[in-house]
């Protein structure tokens, strides 16, 4: 949809992944974080 958005990114500083959400609303801010956390944990999973 056309409501928030999202930022995947290797931090250039740190060893990890920053997962950044905007949404209508907290709730689902935190739910589509959530998913993009378990989707990039378990990409970095199966690279190692």
């Amino acid at each position: 949809g056309d409501s928030g958005r999202v930022l995947v990114r290797a931090s250039g500083t740190e060893p990890l992944v920053r997962v950044m959400v905007e949404a209508a609303d907290e709730a689902t801010a935190r739910t589509v974080a959530g998913s993009l956390v378990d989707v990039v944990v378990g990409a970095l999973g199966a690279a190692s």
